[in-house]
Protein backbone atom coordinates (compact mmCIF):
# COMPACT_ATOMS: atom_id res chain seq x y z
CA UNK A 1 0.00 0.00 0.00
CA UNK A 2 1.66 3.50 -0.42
CA UNK A 3 1.27 5.42 2.59
CA UNK A 4 2.47 9.09 0.49
CA UNK A 5 -1.13 8.81 -0.79
CA UNK A 6 -2.89 7.88 1.83
CA UNK A 7 -2.16 10.22 4.66
CA UNK A 8 -3.23 13.08 2.40
CA UNK A 9 -6.75 11.39 1.40
CA UNK A 10 -7.13 10.48 5.11
CA UNK A 11 -6.94 14.79 5.59
CA UNK A 12 -8.94 15.40 2.81
CA UNK A 13 -11.43 13.10 3.58
CA UNK A 14 -11.38 14.79 7.17
CA UNK A 15 -11.54 18.54 5.89
CA UNK A 16 -14.71 17.32 4.15
CA UNK A 17 -16.11 15.52 7.20
CA UNK A 18 -15.53 18.82 9.25
CA UNK A 19 -17.15 21.03 6.44
CA UNK A 20 -20.38 18.91 5.81
CA UNK A 21 -20.56 19.03 9.77
CA UNK A 22 -20.13 22.57 10.29
CA UNK A 23 -22.77 22.93 7.76
CA UNK A 24 -25.27 20.76 9.07
CA UNK A 25 -25.10 22.54 12.60
CA UNK A 26 -25.00 25.72 11.19
CA UNK A 27 -28.36 25.25 9.40
CA UNK A 28 -29.82 23.45 12.37
CA UNK A 29 -28.76 26.48 14.17
CA UNK A 30 -30.16 28.73 12.11
CA UNK A 31 -33.69 26.62 11.84
CA UNK A 32 -33.60 25.87 15.32
CA UNK A 33 -33.70 29.58 16.00
CA UNK A 34 -36.50 30.44 13.30
CA UNK A 35 -38.62 27.64 14.22
CA UNK A 36 -39.19 27.11 11.15
CA UNK A 37 -41.70 24.04 10.25
CA UNK A 38 -41.88 22.47 6.66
Amino acid sequence: MNFSLLIPQLLNGLQYGVLLFLLAAGLTLVFGIMSFIN
